[in-house]
């Protein structure tokens, strides 16, 4: 084949020539064209470079640096699972989502804000019991490469009864840097996707604990003679 432009792809007159031939197409038949042939042996020194060099890391690693970079790596599948599932579901469900989530890290008592009077916010976490102190609350369930611009955040923060108060944006997607700025302006929290699935993992919200490993060591206060 042969890309003309990008993300488009073409039969080469070999190509049609081999198929008019009849012949059964085989690696062995692929083989007989010199692309092909560098093709292959590329993608093979590839996969035995990356090979060896994992080998390389594996073996300069302490047992402990191994724990912790697999363990690295299983929280990274499952925040990309969390996402996914997350994405799954109706905005509804992600607005009450994150205001439960703010209850479990023990922020306060949360409330979903009634469709027909919203205004912009999606619901409110009460930090005391009288409600003097309250964090506003918006939620974006978003394509998960989507990015929040200045725009909205701008919307949000004309939302905020107050200047001065809390308020708190999450989305699935990711921020743009002039929403970042916005924000550090306004002092609203921004949480992203990756950031969100963090806090989930580390408060066991919507994961659960499948194995537990205990890690132990010589007590050295044992082996003390008197």
């Amino acid at each position: 084949i042969e890309s003309p432009t990008k993300a488009h792809f073409m039969i080469t007159k070999s190509g049609r020539e081999v198929l008019k031939s009849g012949r059964e197409i085989t690696n062995e038949t692929l083989r007989e064209f010199p692309s092909f042939v560098k093709f292959i042996d590329s993608d093979t020194k590839k996969i035995k470079d990356s090979s060896e060099e994992k080998e390389s890391l594996n073996n300069d690693e302490t047992p402990q640096e191994t724990l912790e970079r697999v363990y690295g790596e299983l929280n990274n599948v499952l925040k990309d699972e969390l996402l996914t599932r997350i994405h799954e579901k109706s905005p509804d469900f992600f607005e009450k989502m994150v205001v439960e989530l703010m209850e479990k890290m023990g922020y306060g008592r949360g409330q979903i804000t009634q469709k027909s009077r919203d205004e912009g916010i999606d619901g409110m976490v009460y930090q005391d019991k009288l409600g003097f102190d309250v964090i506003y609350i918006q939620a974006k369930r978003y394509d998960l490469e989507k990015t929040v611009g200045r725009p909205e955040l701008q919307k949000f923060g004309g939302a905020i009864p107050e200047k001065n108060v809390k308020g708190l944006f999450v989305t699935t997607g990711r921020f743009s840097q002039d929403a970042q700025k916005y924000a550090n302006d306004r002092h609203i929290i921004l949480i992203d996707g990756q950031r969100l699935a963090e806090l989930m993992i580390e408060h066991d919200f919507g994961v659960s604990t499948e194995y537990t490993y205990r890690i132990k060591r010589i007590d050295m206060d044992v082996f003390e003679e008197d």
